[in-house]
């Protein structure tokens, strides 16, 4: 099957960044601000997340929400589609499903 996703963590890292907004332990409500901002300023588009928030509108990166204590924080993980499967949303691990970084199992 091979590599299909890094995972960025929210407290540890690495950095990352897109066109100069970091992506990496971001306050998601701030992280959107400054996505949307972005398209704005350039007319380009973004998305939102399941959670509901504003990201980059890229199909290799998918933004998840991390608990870090009781803060939710910014957590990007860089996909490749697997076979079998429509968008990066398919290919995602298991482990990432779940509400607001919440795992469900």
């Amino acid at each position: 099957m091979g590599l299909f996703c890094i995972a960025a963590d929210a407290v540890h890292g690495p950095q990352v960044a897109y066109d100069g907004i970091p992506l990496v332990g971001r306050d998601l409500p701030e992280l959107e601000s400054d996505t949307i901002a972005y398209a704005e300023a350039r007319a380009v588009h973004f998305r939102y997340t399941p959670e509901g928030y504003a990201a980059p509108d890229d199909p290799g990166i998918v933004l998840r929400g991390q608990l870090v204590g009781q803060v939710l924080r910014s957590r990007p993980l860089f996909m490749v589609t697997r076979d079998g499967a429509h968008t990066e949303w398919d290919s995602m691990p298991f482990e990432e499903y779940g509400v607001d970084g919440l795992a469900t199992a």
